[in-house]
């Protein structure tokens, strides 16, 4: 974790850099403008922050909050541009990212609207403006689904009082058993003293007082009605304490366990990151070695090559087939949820706490361009403190409209009737046990033919010798 923290670290030092350097200068040389200059912009396919339309006969829209952000710094600048796309082999070869990088390093633009993460490497090949945004990163995972009420019947009570309850039950119907054989004269209706017969005649009797239908039991013995009195007691609180806990699980919402944190992504074995494979944080988290957290989700992300993403629609894909889970800031998750809505009528996502990776977003500018850059600078400065910049980012996302959809699923008591699938376990034990008892029926059915047959064939001798 130490160098995950490190890097946010690092990426602090340079945006407090960049955010000292344009109030450092007094000079009212560039306050004029640039006089008309020519600049070549990038343009990128992000949405919602950038938008490119192409109509048929070829002219090119750019739409969006960073497009917004362009216009509005250069008409206070005075400086004319053109918007310069992406190649869409450059951008299939090595993704939009190192894609849009290589614009500023070639020279193709003199500004890019990227949305570039600064870093030291990135520090050598281009300048960074005033940061757009410094933004905290959370996971966008899948909300837990409704863990399933099919062996609700196990649930209230844990597997080691099951385990001694059934172990109570054998022991305590072996020693009453043994205590009726050892009584001869006191035996069980029949007068039958078969080991068996007493047997499952105590069976019975003990499942029914489980049950709480009660059973006679005609013994009049000190020994008997001890073990009998105790074995009753120990059933009452058992009884009451399992339907008591029953009702409770059957009309609670029990929840699967849910992805929050960077370990609990690391111990799940249903979700992965997705990330795209040239960002900073990807490359941070691909090249741990001392975090066990960081190489657990970076072995996983490995062995599933497909979360490793080079264009974003490849990585709204991933996410939307609730595997994956995405770190990202919340005005891109809340673009997320927002379609994810619109197309299926469910709020299907929700979003962690933060996880620790804070991450500076600014454009790209030629290095040595002082003139630019520094003009560049004090306009943007000034585009934060008319709030245009955060109106457009929010309008963009719609973040107004998932509110509901951010209230994270919780655990709790639903006051409403027990459904259907609250009680399939139920109905599972009645078809069970109405199977099993049409097999024995039958096997019954087939031993009583068998016996009749063997009786017939004893008595058909007899009639020919009496004929």
């Amino acid at each position: 974790m130490f160098e995950y923290l490190r890097g946010g670290l690092q990426q602090w030092k340079v945006g407090i850099i960049m955010f000292i350097l344009p109030l450092m200068s007094n000079s009212t040389t560039y306050r004029h403008g640039l006089n008309g200059a020519f600049f070549r912009v990038s343009a990128h396919h992000f949405p919602p922050y950038a938008v490119l339309v192409q109509e048929t006969n070829g002219t090119l829209h750019h739409l969006g909050s960073t497009p917004n952000m362009i216009d509005w710094i250069a008409k206070k600048c005075n400086f004319t541009y053109e918007f310069v796309p992406v190649s869409d082999a450059e951008s299939a070869k090595y993704g939009s990212v190192q894609a849009g990088l290589n614009q500023i390093m070639n020279k193709n633009v003199d500004i890019s609207t990227l949305g570039i993460v600064p870093t030291i490497d990135r520090s050598q090949i281009m300048e960074f403006s005033y940061p757009l945004a410094i933004e905290s990163f959370k996971l966008l995972v899948p909300k837990p689904e409704e863990e399933s009420h099919l062996f609700a019947f196990v649930r209230p009570f844990q597997f080691s009082v099951w385990f001694y309850l059934i172990l109570s039950f054998l022991l305590v119907l072996l020693l009453s058993t043994c205590f009726i054989w050892y009584y001869s004269p006191w035996k069980i209706p029949n007068n039958s003293n078969k080991i068996i017969v007493i047997f499952s005649y105590f069976a019975m009797c003990m499942l029914s007082i489980y049950t709480n239908q009660g059973f006679h039991i005609n013994i009049r013995r000190s020994s008997f009605r001890f073990l009998v009195g105790f074995w009753l007691l120990a059933a009452t609180v058992l009884v009451n304490s399992y339907a008591g806990t029953l009702v409770s699980s059957l009309t609670t919402t029990k929840l699967k366990p849910t992805v929050n944190s960077l370990e609990d992504l690391a111990a799940s074995s249903d979700l992965t990151m997705t990330i795209n494979v040239n960002s900073v944080i990807a490359q941070t988290i691909l090249n741990s070695t001392h975090s066990a957290t960081l190489k657990s989700i970076s072995d996983a992300m490995r062995r599933k090559p497909e979360s490793l993403y080079l264009n974003p629609e490849n990585g709204i894909a991933n996410i939307f087939s609730l595997k994956y889970a995405f770190p990202t800031i919340d005005p891109y998750a809340s673009f997320l949820i927002n379609i994810d809505l619109n197309n299926t009528g469910k709020c299907r996502f929700q979003m962690s706490d933060p996880i620790p990776q804070t991450q500076i977003i600014t454009f790209g500018l030629q290095k040595n361009e002082t003139l630019l850059n520094q003009l560049f600078n004090e306009k943007l400065l000034h585009l934060w403190e008319t709030g245009l910049i955060d109106y457009w980012r929010k309008r963009d996302t719609g973040s107004a409209k998932i509110d509901k959809c951010l209230i994270k699923a919780k655990t709790s008591a639903r006051q409403k009737p027990i459904k259907l699938v609250d009680l399939t376990s139920v109905f599972l034990l009645l078809g069970v046990g109405a199977s099993l008892a049409v097999f024995f029926f039958l096997l019954e059915m087939i031993y009583f033919r068998y016996k009749l047959r063997q009786q017939g064939a004893k008595r058909r001798p007899i009639i020919r010798e009496l004929t």
